[in-house]
């Protein structure tokens, strides 16, 4: 793999050629003949990201833009494909070809969702593929105008992810005059678990790495969301205040709480592979009744989460199976 990519990086270094019609230099209009602007073909792919050792990620099923500085002539395409060398043949091959869509210029050719897997491709999660522009007539075998090197980060992050609710009268501190009391529970969440020994954070991307996370309690489209919870990085945890998540109030009590609230998680890599999923939360008058989550997510919630074996009032949201057991001593 390594010579394979020795190669590739030697013929990216002359592959950002025209031939015939369609040079890479834009006339400056100086009047002089000396090129003054050269404008190299451009790929770019949507959210793809560079780590400080200089290896460039991108997601499957992102958007490829190629830019070109003049206009590619009526009957030529571009395409997008993986340059793949075929030991076997010892020959260059184009996995998972695709036609791209012009702009009225002609000038920019878009790739919507490309992934660079395809039946025909093997390609390993991290591993580096060589992603080609190509300029062709239908007559002709076609030029290869763009050439870059990325490596593809198609899995979102894994995460163990606990969650516990507490009584707000059992808080060690003293309530705020200023904000009416209003029976309910605050809530703790994190990605880490503590033994007799050591803490383990069960959070992780394999690739391009873990970005942003954030919980969202009781999204309302017009009114807004209660409270908002962001963070980056591993570990995923944090502390949700009381004043949201509110008891359902008993028979005949106004004003009527219902007790039932709903929770938003995202979490997503530097190429935006996310972890989604939605939480509902059914108190009734002083407790959690039950937490369900939908992985979807969608409307429906059938996964019950039940408190965790071995733990003091934990629920787990994900489990990850690499890792140790929870345990919260």
């Amino acid at each position: 793999m390594k010579k394979i990519l020795l190669v590739l990086m030697v013929v990216a270094m002359a592959s950002f050629l025209f031939v015939g019609c369609l040079p890479g230099i834009v006339d400056d209009g100086d009047g002089d003949d000396v090129d003054d602007d050269v404008v190299e073909v451009a790929m770019t792919i949507e959210k793809e990201y560079t780590d400080a050792d200089g290896v460039t990620f991108v997601a499957c099923g992102k958007d490829v833009i190629v830019t070109l500085p003049i206009t590619v002539e009526v009957d030529y395409v571009v395409y997008v494909a993986v340059k793949v060398w075929d030991e076997t043949l010892e020959v260059y091959e184009y996995h998972c070809k695709e036609a791209g869509t012009p702009d009225a210029t002609r000038t920019v050719w878009t790739f919507t969702d490309y992934t660079g897997i395809c039946g025909e491709a093997e390609v390993d999660e991290c591993e580096p593929i060589c992603l080609v522009a190509i300029v062709q007539h239908p007559c002709c075998p076609g030029e290869e105008v763009a050439l870059r090197i990325v490596s593809l980060d198609c899995t979102p992050p894994e995460l163990d992810l606990f969650v516990k609710f507490t009584d707000c009268e059992d808080e060690c501190i003293d309530p705020d005059p200023c904000v009416p009391a209003v029976p309910g529970a605050y809530m703790e969440w994190t990605s880490r678990t503590t033994g007799i020994c050591d803490t383990v954070d069960c959070c992780k991307d394999a690739c391009s790495g873990d970005n942003g996370w954030s919980l969202v309690v009781d999204p309302d489209i017009c009114l807004g969301p209660c409270d908002t919870v962001t963070g980056t990085g591993c570990p995923v945890e944090g502390v949700l205040d009381c004043g949201c998540l509110s008891y359902a109030t008993a028979a005949e009590v106004t004003p009527v709480r219902t007790g039932i609230h709903y929770v938003d998680f995202t979490f997503e890599d530097n190429v935006g592979n996310t972890v989604k999923s939605t939480w509902k939360l059914t108190f009734d008058t002083d407790s959690l009744v039950t937490f369900e989550v939908d992985d979807t997510p969608s409307t429906v919630f059938t996964a019950e989460r039940t408190l965790t074996v071995g733990t003091t009032g934990w629920y787990t949201v994900y489990d990850d199976p690499t890792c140790p057991p929870a345990t919260f001593e």
